[in-house]
């Protein structure tokens, strides 16, 4: 791998690097991608699976039966030695493709500034220092600290887990833009910082090369070959010594010595751990559940802790409005995804436009007050669905008020927006402004409830702020982002500054609680895991306040464990107990990998489950890895052991259950097969 940073690079200005500057930092740092370390040789993979206690077991069987000349028998062995070294090696192969599923996360093309020109060069070419220009749908393609912004919103889910896209601007706490990031809305310039290797994608993939260790199977069949090996040695040397003291021939007691560790060594064992898997994982795929790793089968059944990421594992990983509030009464959304059918409840009925005009007015007013997009399914693909173009959280305003009853179009006819006060991070709020059929400007806008809720803004009485507030805070410690939306009527001729938009005569509608819903039968699969004696953690990269709720939902964490929390940001580099926590908040990759170690330590069984570039390495190095199939990244895929196909965790239960079933099989064959060697042997 390559890369680097910006360390000693010399600032670049508005007219960005000099070619010449960029074609000795290319040389210096290298190419912006991830290279794969280059795979062993064939020869070596096999002699790594040759290690294995067991099959040294069966090599020395084979060894000795050649040397009686059972050549039958040596023939059967050195097969099964050879079928097992085979499925071993292929296996390794499909699991090293993770560190190349990076590189589909790199931008193709970039836009930077050289000499004072924009030029698009290919992002294997961006070097430390350069100046790049993000718009609406660039990946982007380094590190960098962004300079310029205009309303510029990322979407950072595949790689911290956060739900919500993220806001960039110069100077602020999320000021810095990461490689294999989208960005969903708006423009920016930002300075390259590291590239290849040393930005957020290569610090993930030098993770991600970490060798797995053995499974709990492999480990007891390790032990079991050793001791095995130990007892057949032992055996055969006082078989020999007792023959030798009664005066039997030298030659025939070392023969009756190599039958006796022959007759001794069950060598249909491999063979037979190895149809038993098979069956298993074909069982599992049944049950939608696609075994990448063989030895995965019946980890599973040995798993004791179920480490699982939030944001489209055990949510539904978009955002949904799931109450409403207003100074009438509080209503609830139900609906799945950003389809807009759906209903809006009060009181357990369903209501509309007619019988809820208050809600109608907020969900109107959030509705023009939006820059996003729906799009319907496209195609008889039944995994194509409604999605979101645009800022995900909006979206979700448009699918609530699909949900009422409300059509945009219509919206949009009545109220054309005819100027706009985009949102940005000082202000935390965004505002439109419509004609109005019967005369005047409508001006709508919507941010944060502490910047709306406030004398400066509102006209309403002190009593509707302090209710309103206290709905509002009570919101967001149960997890949900919440936005205030407020109404104003002006003349045509009242000017058109922010200031005169957005002045103390706006009237509060209400409050809109926005929250990545859990996925139907995410609790009930966790109860699940609790009855089968694995206990279930979250393990998540967003915000500490939505994971709890998420967490006390779903019954991973009961709503007063209030020291089962634990936020990354706040834990050192020494980190703390990290099994005495259920909840794992704003967590980077590298800390998700030292939570599944610390368990491991413990003595668990691991088991992780996750879709995002982030959750690779934790994937990699949990006992078995589980990757969501339709929503998961490639990166997820290659590094897991399990892809579920239909993304449902309630099929890792299933799967639990084959992977128990599989171990009980292998227990019995190997009672067997000891019992039928011992009259052999005798």
């Amino acid at each position: 791998m390559h890369g680097g940073t910006t360390e000693g690079a010399t600032a670049t200005g508005h007219r960005g690097l000099s070619q010449r500057e960029a074609n000795e930092l290319l040389a210096l740092h290298g190419p912006n991608q991830v290279s794969p370390k280059p795979p062993p040789a064939l020869w070596r993979r096999a002699f790594q699976q040759l290690r294995d206690p067991l099959i040294v077991v069966l090599l020395a069987a084979a060894a000795l039966t050649l040397a009686t000349g059972d050549l039958p028998d040596a023939g059967v062995i050195l097969l099964v030695i050879t079928v097992n070294t085979t499925v071993g090696v292929a296996q390794e192969v499909r699991a090293e493709h993770a560190v190349a599923a990076l590189t589909a996360l790199s931008a193709p093309s970039a836009r930077v500034v050289r000499d004072g020109t924009e030029l698009r060069i290919p992002s294997a070419d961006v070097v430390p220092g350069d100046a790049v220009l993000l718009g609406e749908g660039d990946i982007v393609p380094a590190d960098g600290e962004v300079t310029e912004a205009a309303a510029l919103l990322v979407d950072e889910s595949s790689l911290t887990g956060e739900s919500v896209p993220v806001e960039k601007g110069p100077g602020q706490e999320g000021g810095t833009a990461r490689a294999g990031t989208v960005v969903v809305r708006g423009r920016g310039r930002m300075l390259v910082t590291a590239t290849g290797e040393a930005s957020a994608i290569g610090r993930i993939a030098s993770l991600l090369a970490a060798t797995p260790g053995l499974t709990p199977l492999q480990r007891r069949l390790a032990g079991f070959g050793r001791a095995l090996a130990a007892v057949i040695v032992v055996l055969c040397a006082v078989v020999l010594a007792l023959g030798l003291l009664r005066g039997q021939p030298v030659e025939l007691m070392v023969v009756a010595a190599i039958s006796l560790a022959v007759a001794a060594v069950p060598e249909s064992l491999p063979a037979v751990v190895t149809l038993g898997l098979g069956l298993g994982a074909r069982r599992m795929a049944a049950r939608r559940a696609i075994v990448r790793h063989l030895p995965a089968v019946e980890t599973l059944g040995s798993v004791t802790v179920l480490a699982t990421d939030k944001t489209g594992t055990l949510t539904e990983g978009s955002m949904a409005v799931e109450r409403l509030w207003t100074p009438v009464g509080e209503a609830e959304v139900r609906g799945s995804g950003y389809d807009p059918a759906g209903q809006v409840l009060r009181d357990g009925n369903p209501v509309g436009p007619d019988e809820a005009p208050d809600l109608a007015n907020l969900l109107r007013a959030a509705m023009l007050c939006n820059d996003a997009s729906l799009e319907p399914p496209c195609g008889r693909d039944e995994d194509i669905a409604w999605h979101a173009l645009g800022d995900p959280t909006e979206a979700a305003l448009l699918v609530a008020g699909g949900r009422l009853g409300l059509d945009r179009s219509d919206l949009g006819r009545w109220s054309p927006r005819v100027a706009e006060v985009p949102f940005d991070s000082s202000r935390k709020r965004m505002t439109t402004v419509h004609g109005r059929s019967e005369g005047g400007l409508l001006v709508v806008s919507k941010g944060a409830p502490e910047v709306m809720i406030r004398p400066e803004v509102l006209h309403d009485g002190a009593r509707l702020r302090d209710t309103a507030a206290e709905r509002a805070e009570q919101l967001a410690r149960d997890g949900y982002r919440v936005l205030a939306v407020a109404t104003a009527v002006r003349p045509r001729t009242g000017g058109t500054t922010t200031a005169v938009w957005e002045d103390d005569s706006m009237s509060l509608l209400g409050l809109v609680a926005i929250l990545d819903p859990p996925r139907p039968g995410a609790a009930a699969a966790v109860a699940a895991c609790r009855d089968a004696g694995i206990k279930p953690i979250l393990i998540t990269g967003d915000h500490p306040l939505t994971a709890r709720a998420v967490a006390t939902r779903l019954g991973i964490t009961g709503p007063a464990a209030g020291d089962e929390a634990t936020s990354g940001e706040h834990r050192g580099a020494a980190m703390t107990d990290l099994t005495a926590a259920r909840v794992h908040a704003r967590t980077t990759p590298e800390q998700k990998l030292g939570i599944i170690q610390a368990w491991q330590a413990a003595g668990h069984v691991v088991a992780m489950t996750g879709d995002g570039v982030n959750d690779g390495p934790a994937l990699r190095q949990a006992d078995i890895g589980v990757a969501m199939g339709r929503r998961g990244t490639e990166v997820a895929r290659q590094a897991a052991d399990l892809v579920l196909s239909d993304d449902d965790l309630g099929t890792v239960v299933a799967a639990v259950e084959e992977g128990r079933r599989v171990y009980a099989n292998v227990r019995r064959f190997l009672l067997y097969g000891l019992c039928g060697a011992v009259p052999r042997s005798s």
